[in-house]
């Protein structure tokens, strides 16, 4: 029986759209299912109906399957429900145009930081700090390091001057005028009451009980000009106010700071404008804590009641030595006219080592050094903490010889009262040096 393949029923048959292609589609290799592949002698209507949608497959025309025409096909406009009705299909929800993202700099994808070799070539080149950079550096840490230093240094002063002792060193009564500058009176006691029995002992002092101006000296500070120190000695024959004549040490004795502040502006006629004092025990602490003061002897020195032996030349004299130094008198011929010379001598070396820029520029140093000299040191309450500066300062010149240091002049240095051997002032020539002091005048008297 000869083979039809029109009769062949297992031929799949071409799917059918429901609309034909139309004018204009684009064709495609997928756009209608080929129908029969392979056959021979198939072409144009194959009797199925002229489907237009279908293009056989013609093997002797030698058609190739990517040039194949297809008829595109279009999703479906929409669907019957189950009613039967017919729902259009929904239309798509259009997104918002949104602009180009930026391109990256590094050439990497749009919006996304570059990465790698790139991001580093991409980013800025970093900022060189010139010189004036590193100077207000400089500046800035210097500035704190200053302001904590200034800080620290208000705050010692404040702590030393509020520990100092406050006496009542301001007369009563009718007072001299002022004169052109200020003075200031330095009294050294013979207070043991920081001794202990063995340091007595030590030291030499006695064991006598209370307090009696061993040392006096006057300092006088002109607005312009340099300073003055004068000694006057303790046993100088003077008017106590109140009690008559007798020696300058018993008005300390009698009636404390007040009455020796009185006895000196009557005697010298100068209104003192500050006071301070310090006895036995405080003098050997500072000069401890200092270090010692160096002091040059023309001659050796040997003392027993004051615990001295001490060699010719200059030496460290040490808290012990010190006191017995300033203290010693038997063993000098010039008796108490010898020992106040030696006492503003050592004075102002201890206060110039005590001013020292090793130890005022130092917080810590300042802080060890002025703690031992306030527990030995007591001022008057009307004494500021600038007057106690000034004094400071104008010991440290006259220890460098920019100052005037001198003695009372003296008349008798033995002279006969009913108080015992008193020590008689030369009133003339007393009287001109107070009386230049207190006019500002440089200081010509030779004592």
């Amino acid at each position: 029986m000869p083979h039809r393949p029109e009769d062949d029923w297992t031929r799949p048959l071409p799917r059918r759209p429901r609309t034909g292609r139309r004018p204009g589609d684009p064709v495609g290799r997928d756009a209608a299912y080929d129908g029969y592949e392979g056959g021979d002698g198939f072409e144009g209507d194959d009797g199925f109906g002229g489907d237009p949608g279908y293009d056989g497959y013609d093997g002797r025309r030698g058609g190739d399957e990517a040039t194949r025409p297809v008829p595109r096909q279009e999703p479906p406009r929409g669907h019957y429900d189950e009613n039967g009705d017919w729902v259009p299909r929904p239309r798509p929800r259009e997104r918002p145009r949104q602009g180009p993202r930026p391109a990256a700099s590094g050439g990497g994808p749009p919006g996304r930081p570059p990465t790698g070799r790139r991001a580093a070539s991409s980013r800025p080149p970093r900022r060189r700090r010139g010189p004036r950079y590193g100077l207000r550096r400089l500046a800035v840490v210097l500035g704190l390091a200053l302001t904590a230093y200034v800080v620290s240094m208000v705050v010692v002063l404040a702590l030393l001057w509020n520990g100092l002792v406050r006496v009542d060193a301001t007369p009563e009564g009718t007072r001299p005028a002022g004169s052109a500058g200020s003075a200031y009176l330095l009294v050294g006691t013979d207070s043991r009451d920081q001794l202990t029995e063995e340091q007595r002992g030590e030291f030499g002092t006695g064991y006598a009980e209370g307090s009696r101006a061993d040392t006096v000296m006057l300092l006088h500070v002109p607005t312009v000009g340099e300073p003055t120190l004068v000694s006057l000695p303790r046993d100088s024959f003077v008017d106590v106010p109140g009690h008559g004549l007798d020696k300058l040490n018993a008005a300390h004795s009698i009636g404390g700071p007040e009455l020796l502040a009185a006895t000196v502006e009557g005697a010298t006629g100068l209104r003192l404008d500050g006071y301070l004092e310090i006895g036995f025990g405080g003098f050997v602490g500072v000069v401890e804590e200092v270090g010692g003061v160096r002091m040059c002897l023309d001659a050796p020195i040997q003392d027993e009641k004051a615990h001295i032996d001490l060699a010719a030349g200059c030496q460290e004299l040490t808290g012990p030595e010190a006191l017995g130094y300033v203290r010693m008198r038997y063993s000098d011929a010039r008796g108490d006219i010898g020992r106040v010379e030696r006492q503003r001598e050592f004075l102002a070396a201890l206060v110039a080592r005590m001013a020292s820029p090793a130890t005022v520029l130092n917080p810590v140093r300042l802080h060890d050094v002025g703690s031992a000299t306030g527990e030995a040191v007591a001022v008057g309450e009307d004494t500021s903490v600038l007057e106690a500066a000034r004094m400071a300062l104008a010991m440290r010149g006259i220890a460098s010889g920019g100052g005037v240091s001198v003695t009372v002049p003296v008349a008798d240095a033995n002279y006969q009262t009913t108080v015992g051997s008193a020590v008689l002032w030369d009133e003339q020539r007393a009287a001109e040096l107070f009386g230049a002091l207190r006019r500002g005048e440089s200081v010509s008297i030779e004592p």
